[in-house]
């Protein structure tokens, strides 16, 4: 099953409404703790401290910091990731990158389900530069400016790249799941402060 937009399994609603600011930044920690290895250390190290200090925060604008250091953090271990796995053509100047990267983004606008486009395109494309824009980074950015959730296109990606098992496959399974676990510790921070 797959869809565009994330839908949470029933009752995971219910189960993050009834969870404290301590048990939400506690979940954070139990997420990271696994992807903490080798090259990816040090920004999942960062991203534990920043998510740390904002269930800490005393006031607003010092947890709306630590929360936007915490994301930046994530966003960056993402990229690391996804670089890690898919294969950038050496030859590709920064302006074939742009220039297909423009070329694709017209395409992908016009449909209302661009993930999936995306995944049928880098299965199918026989241009390395292509697979790469739209399984990278790129394409992660591109989906999200859209609005549309990354958990099932991650999945269905990872499957592809048969990166289930690797550090760098679980990272950008757990993106989406990680990135909605600091912002429920952003809620129960901003509710404590109350």
């Amino acid at each position: 099953m797959t869809c565009e937009r994330g839908s949470e399994p029933e009752g995971a609603l219910e189960r993050r409404q009834e969870i404290s600011l301590v048990q939400a930044a506690e979940e954070v920690q139990k997420m990271l703790e696994p992807l903490r290895q080798g090259e990816f250390s040090l920004n999942i190290g960062k991203i534990s401290v920043y998510v740390q200090s904002a269930a800490k925060a005393r006031d607003a604008k010092t947890l709306a910091n630590f929360i936007r250091f915490a994301h930046l953090n994530l966003d960056a271990v993402l990229v690391q990731a996804l670089k890690s796995l898919v294969f950038r053509p050496r030859l590709a100047s920064k302006a074939d990158e742009q220039k297909k990267a423009t070329a694709l983004q017209k395409t992908f606008d016009r449909l209302d389900r661009p993930a999936q486009a995306m995944r049928e395109h880098y299965q199918s494309s026989s241009d390395p530069l292509n697979k790469y824009l739209v399984a990278g980074p790129w394409g992660h950015e591109y989906l999200k400016k859209r609005g549309i959730d990354l958990e099932d296109y991650d999945r269905e990606l990872c499957q592809i790249l048969g990166c289930q098992e690797m550090i760098a496959g679980k990272i950008v399974l757990g993106y989406t799941g990680l990135r909605k676990a600091i912002d429920l510790v952003e809620v129960r921070a901003i509710e404590a402060l109350i």
